[in-house]
């Protein structure tokens, strides 16, 4: 009898770890990744999907599915890219659902317009076209720009829109050039 139960617990594990959990499986139905047999080092290097139309049709994660930009990412990637440059010695980048808010200091190598003309460009590369942007070589902007991130992050409720508009009035006022 003792070895009875060793017995039927060994094989109740060996029956459990046979059994097939394809019929739980959560995983939505398209998967960019289901054809892909191993990790590969070129899924760093491009970005790529494939779906017919009865794919599309079948899944119903699509339904919830709203498109987003992280702001965060948009605004580290701007400041970043400048200030690979020479001509910036500090960048401070905000990036709301329809502005873009670059203020800097420049080096002494590049004079104010251009350095406005650069920051601009380097954020249309990087953020859909849809983005009003606006650059300003006014120091104590930063600073502004630095304020209005903590005022949110301390009160999610805050309403910073006539915060950026004061910002925005005041980086108008630096003459910020269109693209030439």
């Amino acid at each position: 009898m003792k070895l009875l139960i060793p017995l039927f617990l060994i094989t109740g594990m060996l029956v459990g770890c046979g059994v097939d959990d394809a019929a739980d499986d959560t995983s939505p139905q398209l998967d960019p990744n289901r054809n892909q047999t191993e990790p590969n080092e070129s899924n760093n290097k491009l970005g790529f999907v494939r779906y017919t139309k009865d794919e599309f049709a079948n899944d119903e994660s699509h339904e919830h599915r709203s498109i987003t930009i992280d702001r965060r990412e948009m605004a580290d990637m701007i400041s970043r890219i400048l200030l690979q440059n020479n001509q910036y010695e500090e960048v401070a980048t905000l990036v709301t659902d329809e502005e873009v808010l670059i203020a800097f200091e420049r080096s002494e190598n590049i004079d104010n317009n251009q350095a406005m003309i650069n920051a601009r460009k380097t954020a249309e590369s990087v953020l859909p076209r849809y983005y009003d942007i606006y650059t300003s070589g006014d120091k104590s902007l930063i600073q502004d720009i630095q304020t209005l991130h903590y005022s949110l992050a301390n009160n999610p409720n805050f309403d910073y829109d006539q915060t950026v508009q004061t910002i925005i009035e005041e980086m108008k006022q630096d003459e910020t050039p269109d693209d030439e």
